[in-house]
């Protein structure tokens, strides 16, 4: 997980010096490890021991797929946040007493393309994301409220999707309503927190999931991330948009490309 964390009109990050490695920029953040809950809570828990930071709510932004220096992938997940208040004398991460690490000092760099584009960002796929994404992080940073719009090919089973929720994240099905937008306005005492409109219209991705914060703290994941595990277990195909001019096409296997917002 990676934190894009704001600070006033700046980006915190670690430029970083290790041995035989050019100097790198990095985002705060880290792996999971078994005790946390979920994403989100394992992000929480890595600002806190590199930073001893306090951020606002973290909104899930996407997640970037980088290879290792050992060849492997790996999933990066970014979050926007807002920075509270730090103490970075007090930061307690193993990673600090390692020699072989290096160093990792903080410092603050304008939030625009500009600036992050004449940075060596590591990965290269997470400078890539922000220097094209700098409204969208900055609007999800200073809102602080999640949202998702996921559209499923249409007819998608609106009970396979419910139910890949509760496989994926263990949700209460009762937390998903079904129906379409008439049916959720007449329903009286709706506990639900997602909602799936199985037919909103759109003859190619006409089944329709959307949601909130909830579903943020619940799961922890984007709108991409949440979009490639039900399409695996539902066995159908998704769009999801990425700003006003492209998106993304998730296929049946959780595979997903880029597309332009205007055509497949």
């Amino acid at each position: 997980m990676r934190a894009v964390l704001l600070d006033g009109d700046d980006m915190i990050l670690f430029e970083r010096t290790r041995p035989g490695v050019p100097r790198y920029w990095a985002t705060p953040g880290g792996g999971v490890d078994r005790q946390d809950a979920n994403l989100l809570a394992a992000l929480y828990r890595e600002l806190d021991e590199e930073l001893r930071a306090v951020v606002t709510p973290a909104v899930p932004l996407t997640f970037v797929d980088a290879q290792r220096e050992d060849g492997r992938w790996q999933r990066q997940h970014l979050y926007a946040c807002r920075l509270v208040a730090m103490d970075v004398a007090g930061r307690y991460g193993a990673e600090f007493a390692d020699p072989a690490k290096g160093t990792y000092d903080v410092v603050r760099v304008p939030f625009t393309a500009e600036a992050i584009g004449d940075l060596n960002m590591q990965p290269e796929g997470v400078g890539a994301y922000l220097r094209s994404a700098v409204d969208q992080v900055w609007q999800a940073a200073q809102d602080g409220r999640a949202s998702y719009s996921v559209s499923f090919a249409s007819g998608t089973s609106a009970p396979a999707l419910r139910e890949a929720l509760h496989t994926a994240y263990g949700l209460d099905p009762a937390d998903v309503f079904i129906g379409p937008a008439e049916d959720l306005a007449d329903a009286a005492d709706v506990r639900a927190t997602v909602w799936i409109d199985p037919d909103a219209g759109d003859p190619a991705y006409g089944c329709e999931l959307s949601a909130g914060d909830w579903l943020a703290r619940a799961t922890g994941v984007s709108e991409l991330e949440l979009a490639t595990r039900l399409c695996r277990l539902a066995a159908t195909t998704a769009r999801v948009a990425d700003g006003p001019l492209h998106g993304w096409l998730v296929a049946a296997d959780g595979d997903y490309r880029r597309s332009h917002a205007l055509r497949p």
